[in-house]
């Protein structure tokens, strides 16, 4: 959105614009800061539940040690844990594509409105250029 230089900036349409132009230039400077906030939080995010959940296995491992427990697993056990392991890693990519699918989806949806925006605003335009015939035939 630039400036037209034949607007004047002291009528209402003028200083709306101005005011338009502002915000959005305010926003699109946000935009890779917010990139960069949610990549860092994301990260931080897997970086702790990892922690933990190791944290808390070396915690369990060093009991058990402890007291001598056993930790041998039956085959049937292990064969389940690595099934989970498959499913649950095929269950977040499933979950990772969809999310990620919805926000193209959404981001297409935008671009596809924007591409139109202009057609929107030629036939208001038309439509402002038949009002006042229409005005005058019911007079």
């Amino acid at each position: 959105m630039s400036k037209s230089v034949s607007e004047n900036p002291s009528d209402f349409y003028g200083l709306w614009r101005g005011y338009t132009e502002s915000v959005i230039s305010n926003i699109e400077r946000a935009i890779p800061l917010y990139h960069q906030s949610i990549t860092n939080y994301l990260q931080e995010s897997a970086e702790l539940w990892k922690n933990l959940a190791c944290s808390t296995l070396d915690l369990q491992k060093g009991f058990v040690k402890k007291t001598g427990l056993k930790t041998n697993m039956p085959e049937s056990a292990i064969k389940i844990v690595n099934d989970l392991t498959k499913e649950s890693t095929k269950a977040i990519d499933i979950q990772n594509k969809i999310a990620i699918a919805s926000i193209d989806a959404s981001k297409e949806s935008l671009s596809t409105l924007n591409a139109n925006a202009g057609e929107f605003s030629s036939i208001n335009n038309e439509i402002l250029e038949l009002m006042p015939s229409v005005v005058s035939a019911r007079a």
